[in-house]
């Protein structure tokens, strides 16, 4: 490629929310075949896209400016990608139509309630509102179309039972990108067998596998809370500003987390979820999960597959 055009993403992890994408983007990005770009989530194409198909690529280019000409895979990776596919969809097929998509999908009650607790305990969702009160909301914002300020909270956060429907936003990528741009991997298989995990998508990538022999996996962005709230609000931004810096050192950030849990960590992980609102959370997500599983042939991990 000449050194005079702009250079993109050819790979986008696409989605979803808590299901491994931030550590699969660090393990990637420790990978010599691959570049990540700046941002893990430039969210580009959800706020940044004008229509300007040259000044739009300029724009884009920026997030990998960094990267090598020698190095084959630029990635970045943007969850609500997948959640807001109306809009994304048109948006990136008219500037990447080449692009490869990775969409690692996980059991969507689990998800939510993984979700619920890393914005509860981020401080973007009140410490008074329970699991169970968090599901009436976003219940009755989407059967009901009760509005987020009648609901006290903001709009991104209802939508997230929405977004289990995997279904429904992976159709327009199907319509849009050849079969063979799309990988759909799950968050079980991920934590079953990383190294196993990892290798299927360098194939995916058309990059050394074997890399991976010799690698230290490691999680990240893994959900917990703080002791003190006021700390714990002054790390998170910090986290957020300081972003680009550590997103390209790894070990750093690795440090610097382990540094902070100890002296403000107030628990790691969460209180099992409500047997009452997992059964209600069964049925809803029933008819969506069985269409996903004819749309992918019936591939979803047994651990949360429906049988119709």
């Amino acid at each position: 490629m000449s050194t005079d055009t702009p250079r993109v993403a050819n790979f986008i992890i696409a989605g979803t929310e808590k299901a491994g994408t931030t550590s699969i983007f660090m393990y990637l990005g420790e990978h010599p075949q691959v570049c990540g770009s700046s941002t893990k989530e430039t969210d580009f194409f959800r706020q940044e896209f004008s229509g300007d198909p040259v000044q739009d690529r300029r724009h884009y280019s920026s997030y990998f400016t960094r990267c090598k000409e020698s190095v084959p895979v630029l990635m970045e990776a943007s969850p609500g990608y997948l959640g807001e596919a109306a809009s994304v969809v048109p948006r990136l097929s008219s500037l990447l139509p080449d692009v490869k998509l990775l969409f690692i999908l996980r059991d969507p009650i689990e998800r939510l309630y993984s979700s619920y607790n890393f914005h509860l305990g981020k401080l973007d969702i009140s410490k008074d509102v329970k699991f169970e009160d968090y599901v009436e909301k976003c219940f009755s914002y989407d059967r009901s179309g009760v509005g987020a300020d009648e609901l006290g909270m903001d709009e991104w956060y209802l939508k997230t039972l929405r977004f289990g429907r995997y279904v429904d936003f992976l159709e327009p990528y199907f319509e849009a990108y050849p079969r063979d741009q799309i990988k759909v991997m799950f968050f079980e298989q991920l934590k079953s067998d990383v190294a196993g995990f990892m290798k299927e998508l360098s194939a995916f990538l058309d990059i050394d596998g074997s890399f991976w022999d010799q690698y230290e996996f490691r999680k990240a962005n893994v959900t917990f809370s703080g002791s003190n709230r006021l700390l714990h609000k002054a790390a998170m931004y910090i986290n957020s500003k300081t972003e680009p810096f550590l997103r390209q050192r790894p070990n750093l950030k690795h440090v610097l987390v382990n540094f902070y849990k100890k002296i403000n960590q107030a628990r790691e992980g969460y209180d099992p979820m409500p047997v009452s609102v997992r059964n209600e959370l069964e049925a809803y997500y029933r008819p969506w999960n069985q269409a996903l599983g004819k749309l992918l042939g019936d591939e979803i991990p047994v651990p949360w597959q429906v049988q119709a």
